[in-house]
């Protein structure tokens, strides 16, 4: 059965969204929504031909560690409140994973409402963002010698300047999204009160950015990306200066933050958020091209994944003299674990061993030592969200 909404449907996709979502509807909202809706695939499911459930599927690519692939991003899944728990969110989703590895997209990744309920579908927790709040009266007295200077910009004036200082950062490297043109859009027409504070050097170079949103009480910062230490003081410098007037800053890093920066870190408040999760749909590609730290000899992995059969096998891998070797074969592996617990792996979230010790998988303690030599060891890393 063919689930793929076309263009005309826009208007009854958009009607679900507003009512599953308690959202209101406005010009802002209707526009960011169109160009999430123009450039996704659109999944919908009808009843006497009344819109009731929905998702979409927006194509993206992702850098993980220099590889390029191909990632779908999921988001508005949703049920009319007389139809939600008859399992329309959840054909529509298998729909969607379907059509991916049809397709051949690798990757997939979503914010959840339920973990447990993705789990369902292949998908695993592997992003988390650290929430640090701090009180504008426990901000540190800064004497930074400061070169170069700060442009203030609205985000709708300074996206284009940003885009490759963006691409180039490492932590955007760790599974981050390349942004296209449109997304920058997107995101524009999302967040019209997001600011920019960009920091050019003495010779006129953008070093660093700093996106932030100023609310009665709140500085809010959105992303912090710099190239260099003189950057990140110049940055941090016209955060504080912000100081006497809101009563609280805020960050939701993609990232842990140092506290030892701080003076008094007894001042901050620090919580680790679970942020998204993702889903390895093509798992003969992600092996193959796999960014792979070290050599090793050939293992064996059985792997679960009863939503798509073509991953659900027991794969030989190694890697010698900078190549990889990927093949199904007729044995039992040295490791078994789900698709779950294998992308936390390979995605850096989770150590094998670690998820062995725990009784996550089962198999060569070993075998499984051995192969987290070979894989990225920093975790992933994501500012995006679908």
């Amino acid at each position: 059965m063919d689930y793929r909404l076309k263009a005309a449907d826009e208007a009854a996709f958009y009607q679900l969204y507003l009512y599953a979502f308690n959202k209101m509807d406005s010009p802002q909202r209707r526009t960011f929504f169109s160009q999430r809706y123009q450039h996704a695939w659109v999944y919908g499911l009808r009843d006497q031909q009344q819109l009731v459930s929905g998702l979409y599927s927006i194509p993206l690519q992702v850098n993980f560690h220099g590889t390029i692939y191909q990632m779908n991003g999921i988001g508005d899944v949703m049920s009319a409140p007389e139809f939600s728990g008859r399992g329309g969110a959840g054909t529509l989703l298998q729909a969607a994973l379907t059509e991916m590895a049809a397709k051949g997209v690798t990757l997939s990744y979503l914010a959840p409402f339920s973990f447990r309920y993705y789990r369902r579908f292949g998908y695993e927790q592997v992003f988390d963002h650290t929430l640090y709040q701090l009180a504008s009266s426990d901000l540190p007295r800064l004497n930074f010698e400061i070169h170069g200077k700060i442009v203030r910009l609205p985000l709708a004036t300074a996206w284009p300047q940003l885009q490759n200082l963006y691409a180039a950062q490492p932590v955007n490297q760790r599974g981050g999204l390349l942004r296209p043109t449109w997304w920058w859009q997107y995101l524009v027409a999302k967040n019209s009160a997001w600011e920019v504070a960009l920091r050019y050097d003495e010779q006129q170079q953008l070093t660093g950015y700093l996106i932030y949103q100023r609310t009665a009480t709140t500085f809010a910062i959105q992303e912090w990306q710099f190239s260099d230490s003189a950057t990140y003081q110049a940055l941090a410098l016209f955060i504080s200066k912000h100081g006497t007037s809101y009563q609280q800053f805020s960050y939701a890093a993609p990232t842990p933050v140092q506290l030892d920066r701080l003076a008094e870190p007894y001042t901050l408040s620090a919580t680790t958020i679970p942020y998204m999760m993702a889903r390895i749909v093509n798992l003969a590609d992600f092996l193959q091209r796999y960014p792979f730290v070290h050599a090793f000899t050939p293992i064996t992995l059985t792997i679960s994944d009863p939503i798509l059969p073509a991953n659900q096998a027991t794969w030989q891998l190694q890697r010698q003299h900078g190549q990889t070797q990927v093949q199904k074969v007729a044995t039992t592996g040295d490791l078994a674990l789900s698709i779950q617990s294998l992308t936390k792996a390979l995605f850096g979230y989770r150590q094998l061993t670690d998820l062995l010790r725990y009784g996550e998988i089962s198999g060569d303690a070993q075998v499984a030592q051995q192969l987290d030599q070979a894989l990225v060891q920093e975790a992933p890393s994501l500012i995006d969200y679908f």
